[in-house]
């Protein structure tokens, strides 16, 4: 039978003092060895019967020697031992010494470093903009800016007891935002970002982070291949760019099998690109969207059509959206007459320029491109942040006079106190075409 996740509960119980006899042993023997240094190991007891080894020792070992040993006591449920590990493929706890007579030694996690909860009166103030461009004209980009708390100065650089040292650029930050409701905490994913910058002045009282999206880990030139399908292309910019496996052991990718049909230009070189780049020419030249989700996987795919269950109406909106109006598309012009598209009689001509457009394919990204550029109505406002919103997510938005199905490109929520956001769209209720472009072939018809 499958029990789960259950953690570790000892088989022996302690005696009257707490000591065990023989010592419980957990032992994590890992599949290489970590050059790494580890700052710590967060070590979660028992939070159900609120009881934690009073004494216990980490060893951790390189090849059978060890290169760290550390004896800490432990006053709750939850310690923290501090000290530089490096270097191990094995780490061993011995509880020693149980804080209630007479238990078994339970072990509900072990993780890997040092693991801080701050609440509201840590958080001075946070926010977070999200944006994604529907032709993948632009790299798509999400970034959080958080303020602690620094009164005590933790986060100094120049404090050798603080938790500033522990700071380290591509540290993964995981995000969510909690609802109450009916006596209970419920948790919405808010994405996967990773620390870029900190900043802890010596006069201030908070310590300022930034965080990004994993395209903030994709500036390498590419060396791929410059030939093949767009899907291959795609696929090795992924590969190279060394992202981490999702928890379910799966990439942290995914890319649309309408690549597969679309054939690279010949003879090109993509080598003075970096890998971002790559992946955005890849989603643009095949009419796909190119976009991280909340569980921090990168995708390229189709845009899906359909509306999401959140409408932007009265009952969340301070105010009803403003309305700009672009000008008039009178045609597309890809790689500066590759070929170009005529869309009207009067207006502005809108250039795509992208290595990887074929000649084959040309038409195809001209006519997905003009048929979102038709729509030439773009909405703003500030509602009552929601955290389900996304951009790329289709929605409903209301004023006095209609209702427009709108396609969100920016988000952006902020917090000081109170939890407000604004968003940013296009109208998209005359763009049927542009949702089923890809991988298709174009008709001569916009």
């Amino acid at each position: 039978m499958d029990y789960g996740n259950n953690g570790y509960i000892g088989t022996w119980l302690c005696g009257e003092d707490g000591v065990f006899a023989p010592i419980p042993t957990i032992t994590l023997t890992f599949s290489k060895s970590y050059p790494e240094t580890l700052p710590g190991l967060t070590l979660t007891w028992s939070t159900v019967y609120d009881e934690w080894a009073s004494l216990f020792r980490v060893t951790a070992y390189h090849s059978g020697r060890a290169v760290f040993s550390g004896t800490m006591e432990g006053t709750a449920p939850q310690t923290i031992l501090e000290g530089d590990i490096g270097g191990y493929d094995k780490l061993t706890i011995e509880v020693l010494k149980w804080s209630t007579p007479r238990r078994r030694a339970r072990i509900e996690s072990v993780f890997l470093g040092i693991e801080s909860t701050y609440t509201k009166k840590d958080i001075i103030q946070y926010s977070v903009s999200m944006f994604a461009d529907p032709l993948s004209a632009a790299l798509p980009k999400s970034e959080i800016t958080f303020e602690l708390d620094n009164r005590d100065g933790r986060f100094n650089l120049d404090n050798l007891k603080g938790e500033g040292r522990y700071l380290m650029e591509r540290q993964e930050v995981n995000v969510r935002y909690g609802y109450k409701l009916e006596g209970a905490n419920e948790w919405i994913s808010g994405g996967t970002y990773y620390l870029s910058q900190w900043d802890a002045p010596q006069n201030g009282i908070t310590a300022t982070f930034t965080a990004r999206d994993a395209l903030e880990l994709m500036g390498d030139p590419y060396t791929g291949p410059s030939s093949g399908t767009l899907k291959e292309i795609a696929e090795a910019a992924f590969t190279q760019s060394g992202l981490s496996k999702m928890s379910d052991g799966t990439d942290r990718w995914a890319v649309s099998s309408s690549l597969e049909n679309i054939q690279a230009p010949e003879g090109l070189d993509l080598s003075r690109y970096s890998v971002a780049e790559v992946l955005q020419y890849a989603s643009n030249a095949g009419c796909c969207v190119f976009y991280q989700d909340r569980a921090g996987k990168l995708h390229i795919e189709k845009l899906n059509p359909a509306l999401t269950d959140y409408p932007i109406d009265r009952f969340v909106s301070y105010e009803y959206a403003e309305i700009a109006l672009s000008r008039q598309l009178k045609a597309v012009n890809v790689n500066n007459g590759q070929f170009e598209l005529a869309v009207g009689l009067k207006g502005e001509t809108q250039p795509i320029s992208n290595p990887l457009i074929s000649d084959e394919q040309a038409p195809n990204t001209a006519a997905w491109a003009a048929d979102y550029l038709q729509n030439r109505r773009t909405l703003s406002g500030n509602y009552r942040a929601d955290p389900r919103l996304d951009p790329l997510d289709m929605v409903r938005n209301q004023n006095r006079f209609a209702n427009t199905t709108v396609l969100i490109t920016t988000v952006r929520y902020t917090w000081n106190g109170a939890f407000r956001g604004s968003y940013e769209g296009r109208g998209m209720d005359n763009a049927s075409a542009y949702f089923y472009y890809a991988g298709d072939i174009y008709s001569g018809e916009v």
